[in-house]
């Protein structure tokens, strides 16, 4: 009998990332985000690429000097010190995860910059803040992680009115009907299309400002992720105790998510 494993089963956010972190730093570096090649003869490095998609999104959240932000899955803190040093604004990263944590806390320590980006434990579902406590939302990636739904209306909660929530996802881009698609969308880790995204905004009390389709720019990370989780699959098998099946189900997984993967960057803004 052929077993079925999906992403939510084999990788449950906080343990994959308490487990799976030190590796990953390890082989793509402290942005826990994909990188933005500008084309097929691009040589800049992972470093470069994914500082390159950060300084994509920071002009996005038009803020200044004296503003909130909230980075909603800071990672390792990387973003929101880039952040807080291009546009002077406070920052405040939220994670699940106590590594990156203490990661994270330690940058802001290294950078001198703890009285101005700080980051804390909390559920980007489920946050502790009151209506209206910043003035934009980030939410680079990590959205992936969490049901879609709950995230966007607690960033819509969360963020002043006409404040601004600026986020990237990634999405399926097979052509599947609108049946299938709410099939899928009843399973664990599935992806919604470009096409669902209006509703969703829209349901969290949210309007586009800007929908951009970026997967050509970012299509060479799915492809180096891939490649990095087949070089260390016996390291990954060890960490998640595995068993052989879950081991090839899992690569099997990742192989074919890559092939139809896309990724979106969107520019919301909460409805006055």
């Amino acid at each position: 009998m052929e077993t079925e494993v999906n992403a939510a089963e084999i990788f449950p956010v906080m343990d994959y990332y308490e487990m799976v972190g030190p590796l990953l730093r390890r082989v793509w570096g402290d942005n826990f985000h994909f990188a933005y090649w500008l084309g097929p003869d691009d040589d800049a490095s992972v470093e470069q690429a994914t500082d390159r998609f950060t300084d994509l999104l920071i002009p996005k959240l038009e803020v200044g000097p004296g503003r909130r932000v909230l980075d909603v899955g800071c990672g390792l803190g990387r973003p929101a010190v880039q952040l807080a040093r291009a546009t002077g604004a406070e920052v405040l990263g939220i994670t699940i995860s106590p590594f990156q944590i203490e990661a994270a806390g330690q940058r802001a320590k290294d950078e001198q910059l703890t009285e101005r980006v700080q980051f804390q434990l909390a559920d980007g579902t489920d946050m502790p803040f009151g209506d209206g406590s910043f003035d934009a939302v980030l939410a680079f990636e990590s959205i992936v992680h969490m049901d879609r739904r709950l995230a966007l209306r607690e960033m819509a909660r969360v963020v002043v009115p006409g404040g601004n929530v600026v986020l990237t996802d990634l999405f399926d881009r097979e052509a599947i009907s609108d049946q299938e698609a709410a099939a899928r969308a009843t399973q664990p880790g599935a992806l919604p299309r470009l096409s669902d995204y209006q509703a969703m905004l829209t349901d969290a009390g949210l309007e586009i400002v800007e929908l951009s389709d970026l997967t050509e720019h970012v299509s060479k990370s799915f492809d180096m992720m891939n490649d990095i989780t087949l070089e260390n699959r016996d390291e990954l098998a060890k960490i998640f105790n595995f068993t052989p099946e879950q081991a090839a189900a899992a690569e099997s997984m990742v192989g074919q998510m890559t092939g139809e993967l896309g990724c979106v960057m969107i520019v919301a803004r909460r409805k006055d």
